[in-house]
This record gives structure tokens, sequence and C-alpha cells, in this order.
């Protein structure tokens, strides 16, 4: 048995030679979000929705079209026909070659605000296209928080168990030299060497899954990640900040994190949940409002549009040379023209496209509504999660240094003879437990905590101006 635990030890403890890395959260952020393709393709929408603005403005000016025309015709009568008109051509008694060339000009008169209707669709979307934007950089920055919150478990989780291998492995051995001197029974020996397999066991159960999670991370990130050499550091380090919401506050705590750092903890009710501002609710309302200017334009394709004409035309002929028709381009013609159209019946199109337009309408608003719920419910259970989240910090701060105190107090005891060292090996192994399990809830408290803040800020923050 030694030797099997003799060769489990040295593969998994053995590190390899990779260099040191050190992972904090906000480089993380940032490199998810330099690569996020989500927010890339969104930044693509939004210009093509500032494209589309363009294109529904240009119904405000006129059309301006350059034309040209060549023919030729041949009369194979000799002469002896007339000039006869059948349907939509005319067929002509002489022979000759004719062009002309043209310069017209067209404009929507009145349309009882179609064109509008159009540029508010398109100014929709563009703020709408805005908004999916914010929502992508929100749900990376909690998809972020919650893949780096499971891999500071499984590294505080694997680095602890290693300290628990080594302590229990001597211990191991203490207790087999003491059997071997007649002084302990085999059963104790049994006994910590089942508990070294099942230490074993469980390091290797932490490495499948850490490896897991920094494969996700690497996705996001574009870096490769080793658990050999790495340190991950906590999410309140310097440089992440907590938003600050001095307004709909029921009570605000300034507390000291890590090094110092100090951030805002916020026990935020759903009741000052700004729900009209919540990123999901603006985007289904902007969806409601162009699906509301579509039907505006449904029930006024029904009326007359009138639009305005005119066109400059010159025009030249000859016999014998196509060229010489440029030359003969001194016959001119001017034209105006206003027309008007309305539609009478279409099969009952329009009748069933704007039924369909009102329950669009109806079944966004829903979406909208079960939307809003799911966020309201999110945020309640992060609200429950981080509730007297000030005196729950403090007091893991404190069991943490205490602990911590303890431990040091076992080294120099042991440093000095006055502890014997299956005491020491034992009462440090329940400590490094004890203090795995504080840093656990530590670890997250301190992730709700930052994706509360982060939804809060999102719902409190104007994203962008309503076009």
């Amino acid at each position: 048995m030694k030797h099997i635990i003799a060769g489990l030890l040295i593969l998994l403890i053995t590190s390899t030679s990779a260099a040191a890395k050190t992972l904090n959260f906000k480089g993380i952020l940032e490199l998810a979000i330099k690569n996020s393709y989500d927010l890339q393709i969104s930044e693509i929408d939004i210009g093509i929705s500032e494209a589309g603005v363009k294109e529904a403005r240009s119904e405000y000016y006129p059309a301006i079209n350059l034309g040209y025309n060549a023919g030729y015709d041949r009369d194979l009568s000799d002469g002896g026909s007339t000039v006869t008109p059948v349907g939509d051509s005319v067929i002509l008694n002489n022979t000759r070659y004719q062009s002309s060339a043209s310069v017209g000009l067209q404009h929507n008169l009145f349309d009882f605000g179609i064109k509008g209707k159009k540029l508010k669709i398109a100014k929709k979307d563009r703020t709408q296209k805005k908004t999916s934007y914010s929502i992508n950089l929100r749900d990376l920055k909690l998809e972020i928080a919650d893949i780096y919150t499971r891999a500071l478990l499984n590294y505080k989780e694997y680095t602890t168990n290693r300290e628990l291998l080594a302590l229990n492995t001597e211990l191991f051995s203490m207790q087999e030299r003491l059997y071997g001197a007649g002084r302990n029974p085999k059963t104790d020996v049994i006994e910590q060497a089942l508990k070294v397999a099942r230490i074993i066991n469980k390091i290797d159960e932490i490495r499948t899954e850490f490896l897991k999670v920094l494969e996700e991370l690497s996705f996001y990130t574009g870096e490769i990640y080793d658990i050999e050499g790495l340190l991950i550091e906590y999410m309140n380090k310097p440089g992440i900040e907590y938003v600050n919401l001095e307004k709909q506050v029921t009570q605000t705590k300034d507390l000291a994190g890590i090094n110092g750092t100090k951030f805002e903890i916020e026990a935020v009710k759903t009741d000052f949940l700004d729900t009209e501002n919540l990123p999901e609710y603006k985007y289904y309302q902007l969806e409601i409002e162009k699906k509301q200017a579509e039907l505006a334009i449904l029930n006024r394709q029904r009326l007359p549009h009138f639009r305005f004409y005119t066109n400059y035309y010159l025009y030249g002929a000859d016999r014998n040379d196509y060229w010489a028709t440029f030359a003969d381009f001194e016959d001119t013609n001017l034209s105006f023209r206003i027309s008007s159209s309305l539609p009478v019946f279409s099969g009952f199109k329009n009748t069933a496209q704007r039924e369909r337009a009102r329950l669009e309408i109806e079944r966004l608003k829903k979406q909208r509504d079960k939307k809003v719920e799911e966020i309201k419910s999110f945020y309640q259970k992060m609200y429950r999660q981080t509730r007297n989240f000030d005196s729950v910090l403090l007091n893991q701060e404190k069991s943490l240094e205490l602990v911590q105190q303890k431990i040091s107090m076992l080294d120099r005891m042991s440093e000095q003879k006055l502890i014997d060292k299956i005491s020491y090996l034992t009462q440090k192994g329940d400590l490094v437990s004890q203090k795995l399990e504080l840093e656990h809830s530590k670890i997250n408290n301190e992730a709700n905590v930052y994706k509360l803040n982060i939804l809060k800020q999102t719902s409190g923050e104007e994203l962008c101006k309503q076009d």
C-alpha cells in the first residue's frame, strides 16, 4: 500500500516546468470583451442600422435620373404605309435613326406620413441594436463572472487539497512508523491510507473539473491556461469597480476589501429596480414601437398617394447615319406630371397584414413582460444571496484571520516542539479545511454582489439616447 500511495503522489504532486501565470478578473474581462464575437457582431449590426436610417431618410429627397435611348426604324413598304398605332406600339412609315437624352426628377409629394413612419422604424431599429449591444455586454460580464468564480473555487479546492494531501501523507508515514514500533494498531494505518487515497481521488476529480472551466475561459479570452503554476486572484482586487448607486437604495455599506480595495455593497429591493430602464424592456418596447409604425403604414396605404414628375428631353433623328442624330439634338421638350393612385381592392391582403401586425404587437408585449419577470426573479435571487453581506463579509474576514492566526501558532508550536507531530498535522489539516469552507463562501458572496451591481448598473443607466 505504501508503494501505491507513493506512486500516486509522484504523479499528482510533481509540477511541470511551466512559468507561473496570474489571472485577475479585470484582465480576463478585458480580454473577453475584446475577443467577443457577439459584441463584434453587435457593432456591425449598429453600422447596418445606421445605413438603414440613411436609406429611410433618402425618401425625403427627390430622385434625379439621366436617360438615353437610341433606335432604328426601317419601313419595308417603301413609304406606302401610314403611321399606325397598335396597342402600346406605334408603327412608323419611314426609315430613320433616332436618339434621345433626358433628365428626369420625381418626388413623393404626399403619402399621409408613410415615409416619416419608415424613418421612425429605421431610427428605432438603430436604438434597438445599441440596446442589444448593451445586453450582450452585460450578459458577457455575468458569464465571465460565473466562469471566473468557478475557476477560482476550483483553484482554491485544488491547492487546498494538495496541501491536505501533503499533511496526510506525512501523517500516514508517522502512523506507519508507530505501527512498526508497536505503539499504534494497524487499523489506524489503514484508515489513514484510505484517507490519503480519498484525497488523491478528490484531487483528480477537481483537476478534471478545473481543466474544463479553464477551457471555457479560453473560449472567451483566446488564451491557453495550464493548471501548474497558475495563480488566480480574488475578484475584488484593485481595478474592479463596484457601482455606487446612491439613489434608490435602502442601505449602503462602505467596506474594505482585500488589499484595502473599497467597493459599495447595496441592499436593493426589486421595488427599486427601474423596470422601464431595463435593456430587455427597452429592446422589446422598441420592437413594439416598430410594429406599431408598420401598422400605421399599412393603414395609410389605403389612402391615395401623390407623386410629382418632370422630364427634360433632347432628341434628334437622321435617315442615314446614327451619329448624325446627335448633331440633330435641336428639338427639346419639358414635361410636368402629377400622379395619384388609390388602392381599391387587393384581395384582402392589407386587412390580413394589419391583423397580423396587431397580433405580433400583443405577442411582443407578452414576451416583454415575461423577460422582465425573469430579470426580476434573477435580481431577487441575487439580492437574497447578498443581503446582510456586510456583516457576513466581516465575519468571514475575521474567521479567516483567526484561522490563519491559529495555523501560524501551530507552526510555531511545532517548531518549538511544544506539540506532538501527529496532533500538529491533524489540527492543521482541520484548520486548512475550515479555511477552504470560509473562502468558498466568501468567493460566492463576492461574485453574487458583482452580478447584482452589474444588473443594477445596466437598469440604472441610460444606455442610449432614444430616437
